[in-house]
């Protein structure tokens, strides 16, 4: 299946047939070896703009948008619960006073 697949797509990154991550298939080679890559602009990723390269060879299928909608609200909530940490008394938790000092200067 990943031959029919052009960048652009939307694709799904499956390990034992369980759908791991979503995200946009954005270059595919052939390594001297005869090896498959794969660059994929992940969901999870998607504000960095980060593009990893799948080296080994990955179970890659095309994706449906509600796929990726379902990632994107799976990292929007984990999204909240980390920013929830950074209010109040959990910040010195985070960060140290050397740290801070640090960031500071």
């Amino acid at each position: 299946m990943p031959e029919n697949l052009k960048p652009g797509n939307y694709i799904g990154l499956y390990l034992n047939n369980v759908l791991i991550y979503t995200g946009v298939l954005k270059d595919k080679g052939t390594m001297d070896s005869g090896r498959k890559i794969y660059q994929v602009l992940l969901v999870k990723n998607i504000f960095q703009r980060n593009f990893p390269e799948i080296h080994f060879d990955a179970d890659i299928r095309p994706a449906t948008w509600e796929q990726v909608q379902e990632e994107i609200k799976r990292l929007k909530v984990k999204l909240q619960k980390n920013l929830e940490m950074l209010k109040g008394e959990n910040v010195a938790e985070l960060i140290t006073e050397k740290e801070l000092h640090n960031i500071i200067g």
